[in-house]
């Protein structure tokens, strides 16, 4: 299991700099395109089309890094109260339900993919696809780090060693 993790990380850190690139990206893009408009009347036609395909790959990258370090919201009073093999059994309800999520990501959207590849952006002409490949790609890293913390999850109930 640790050489997965160690393999998937690697990985992803690739996909992590893939996305901080385009984050600079579009900040250089949007702020050129704010002071070609307001301070030369002109602009680059594209700059918004491209920022949102930025936004939208950001966004879903960002959430399977969320499911990679465990950093969405939850509410932990209750468990507290209650025994560890409640708590524990509430993980592993909690990393099930993220897999399958990341599941229905993954199956709807290679459909919604594959949908799209039929339109094209008004500006740049690329696909429309584009705008739906993301889901299935940070669906696939959802399951994989969604079950790895499951994996975790079943060990550390059956009083094995996990992290």
């Amino acid at each position: 299991m640790e050489q997965l993790k160690k393999l998937l990380d690697s990985f992803f850190v690739w996909v992590l700099k893939l996305a901080m690139v385009l984050l600079v990206a579009m900040v250089v893009l949007v702020f050129l395109n704010v002071v070609l408009r307001y301070g030369f009347s002109s602009g680059v036609y594209w700059s918004e089309e491209i920022s949102l395909v930025i936004v939208i790959w950001f966004t879903f990258i960002s959430m399977a890094l969320g499911v990679k370090e465990s950093l969405h919201i939850n509410v932990d009073i209750l468990p507290k109260k209650l025994p560890k093999a409640f708590f524990t059994t509430l993980e592993c309800l909690r990393d099930a339900l993220i897999v399958l999520i990341g599941g229905i990501m993954v199956f709807y959207g290679w459909k919604l993919t594959l949908n799209g590849a039929k339109s094209f952006l008004p500006a740049t002409h690329i696909p429309n696809s584009i705008n739906y490949l993301v889901l299935p790609v940070s669906g696939v890293f959802i399951i994989l780090y969604a079950s790895i913390h499951l994996y975790e999850d079943i060990l550390k109930f059956k009083g094995g060693n996990a992290k």
